[in-house]
């Protein structure tokens, strides 16, 4: 049997931060408006569904996160540094606060709510919002193990993820989150990234 060549790992897009507060606020007010408890992990889903689904369709992704490979799935490694209030990683963006409110709701999770939405509104297009709020709306209705059984199904994860591996991340191939891997499209968006900083 013939085997399919390894596509060359393309990473290390420079994250567009200003986006990325604005699809977690986005995220955070659709939650509140169905009165729905939003986790961490809810929103690190609709994003990568979100922004996969927008680099198939308008050739970019959202955020610019870069994506790794986790137990339960792809995680934009940014977005979720700030979830989590990480310190190191807001000093070196300049953070002094996030623009929405979390609690503990415990097993680790928590809740996020009270968004500054129309602050960061801006920096979405439409097309961005569009893409976010249909992830959402997969997210809210799947339960969490058919969401991770969908995420995990992905190429680009199936690539990285090491069952039994040393790492608890691994990163995620931009080539392989298009429908049809493309290398050469991968590499254009890693330099596109580094201009890009609002909609």
């Amino acid at each position: 049997m013939v085997q399919k060549a390894k596509i060359e790992m393309v990473t290390g897009m420079t994250v567009s931060i200003e986006k990325s507060l604005a699809a977690i606020c986005h995220v955070i007010g659709l939650a509140e408006k169905s009165e729905y408890q939003l986790t961490q992990y809810d929103i690190v889903k609709t994003l990568f569904l979100a922004d996969r689904q927008h680099l198939n369709e308008f050739g970019r992704p959202i955020t610019f996160d870069n994506y790794v490979a986790m137990t339960h799935g792809p995680v934009p490694s940014c977005s979720y540094d700030l979830l989590k209030s990480n310190e190191y990683r807001m000093r070196h963006l300049g953070l002094k606060d996030l623009p929405w409110k979390s609690r503990p709701l415990g097993n680790g999770k928590n809740h996020y709510h009270n968004a500054e939405v129309d602050l960061y509104k801006r920096h979405l297009s439409d097309s961005d919002r569009d893409a976010l709020t249909s992830a959402f709306g997969m997210v809210k209705k799947m339960s969490f193990s058919q969401i991770r059984r969908l995420t995990h199904e992905d190429p680009a994860y199936l690539d990285a993820w090491i069952e039994d591996g040393q790492c608890a991340a691994y990163e995620m191939n931009l080539a392989l989150m298009f429908e049809q891997p493309d290398l050469e499209m991968a590499q254009d968006l890693v330099e596109l990234s580094q201009d890009v900083r609002t909609g």
